[in-house]
């Protein structure tokens, strides 16, 4: 009653089977790397808004009401016999307060340099969303891969477990050694210990699939995809970490023009209108409209600096792209020749699958016959068991290299075509 429980509870837990189409549109929802890099693109329109509102009229609002005395003599002014002292007397002032850069190009430049930051992190997410998506590829692959070793180490179980008995069936009626039957027994419960391991391996892959995903632990089957297996053409690298580099050498090109045109004069407009008095309800209307005109003289060298850090960012930017092809010529060349040689392994680890079972299949009959002991039959296991080994190991190599290659050329999803 209580398996019985357990049963129903963890199939109330598992997923529906998940499509590795399915899986990957997941994480592109799900995944905390992606959403991260969503976030800071986010950041990144706030800090543009905050540059551009530079340009934008600034109104506030100013309120001052005082009571205090002036001396005349601070302002050269003496009156005979009038106490220089005046006061005390309250002041009242209250006024909106305009004011509009009418001509700054530093800031212009500044505006621009926030404007390619933000396309550069656009870029990023594109470049967290294809890392991502490479990550659940191989990962759904690799588990493709343990499920794949689950069912062929089943199957050689199966067989030894069927040896076994017709040794101990032998051995009873006197046709086969106590050593024929120990040789099947040690082949038993070996490959009873491969299942084993395949089948927690598998499960530890699993747990990594659904937290590169963004999903809770649970039970998850995957359903078997099917591919074509064919040679990986050289295609046109579309990356979106070049078109984030690219962004971000513009941003550094502009914040280095916006350091120069610190230099420049600034122009803004100044307006303010309001009541002034003793008092609130002693106060009369007065305003103020003018133009203030700012010309940097001596800046202890501030300007200079600024303007080679930012050369020197705007170097290490092309540095960085220089790296970056160089980077993904080498994994388009390194993805394509990986493919093409696990390709063609796979295709003689099949021939090589197809004669190890041949000849598991004559070692049990020449064993069954009575003409050989079942040395040769579990000599033929364990080369099947090899042959299997290297079919799959290279399938899914020939998988993984063009999974590899896919992201290389800048769209995983290149994988299915």
């Amino acid at each position: 009653m209580w398996n019985l429980f357990v049963s129903l509870v963890m199939t109330a837990c598992m997923l529906p089977a998940l499509t590795l189409r399915e899986a990957m549109a997941q994480a592109e929802k799900l995944s905390p790397t992606v959403q991260l890099a969503n976030l800071r693109v986010l950041e990144a329109e706030a800090a543009t808004r905050n540059a551009r509102s530079g340009y934008q009229p600034q109104v506030a609002m100013a309120v001052n009401g005082t009571y205090q005395t002036i001396n005349l003599q601070n302002i050269g002014l003496i009156i005979p016999g009038m106490d220089s002292r005046v006061g005390p007397f309250r002041t009242f002032d209250a006024r909106p307060t305009l004011s509009q850069n009418l001509i700054d190009l530093s800031l212009l430049s500044r505006i621009r340099a926030a404007r390619s930051q933000e396309a550069a992190l656009r870029y990023d997410v594109q470049t967290a969303r294809e890392a991502t998506l490479l990550a659940v590829l191989q990962l759904y692959l690799q588990i493709q891969q343990a499920d794949s070793r689950i069912s062929a180490a089943e199957a050689r179980r199966k067989t030894a477990e069927a040896v076994l008995r017709q040794a101990e069936q032998f051995e009873q009626a006197g046709t086969a050694s106590k050593l024929d039957v120990a040789r099947a027994a040690q082949q038993f419960h070996s490959e009873q210990a491969v299942l084993a391991l395949a089948k927690g391996e598998r499960e530890a892959l699993a747990a990594m699939l659904l937290r590169t995903i963004g999903l809770p632990q649970q039970q998850v089957t995957l359903e078997a995809p099917a591919f074509e297996l064919r040679e990986v053409a050289t295609g046109a690298a579309d990356r979106p970490e070049v078109r984030a580099l690219q962004a971000r050498l513009q941003a550094a090109e502009d914040d280095r023009r916006r350091a120069e045109r610190e230099r420049m004069p600034r122009l803004a407009f100044v307006g303010n209108y309001g009541l002034a008095g003793t008092g609130p309800d002693r106060s009369l209307s007065t305003y103020a409209v003018g133009a203030a005109l700012t010309i940097p003289l001596w800046t202890g060298g501030r300007i200079e600096a600024e303007i080679q850090a930012a050369k020197a960012r705007v170097e290490q930017v092309k540095t960085q792209r220089r790296e970056l092809d160089l980077q993904i010529a080498q994994e388009m060349k390194q993805a394509e020749i990986e493919a093409n040689a696990a390709l063609l392994a796979l295709r003689a680890s099949q021939d090589a699958v197809a004669s190890a079972k041949q000849s598991l299949e004559l070692a049990r009959l020449r064993f069954s016959s009575g003409i050989a002991t079942n040395l040769d039959t579990i000599t033929a296991q364990g080369t099947l068991a090899q042959a299997e080994d290297v079919q799959i190991r290279t399938r899914y190599e020939f998988l993984l290299a063009r999974a590899r290659w896919a992201r290389a050329v800048g769209n995983v999803y290149a994988f299915f075509d």
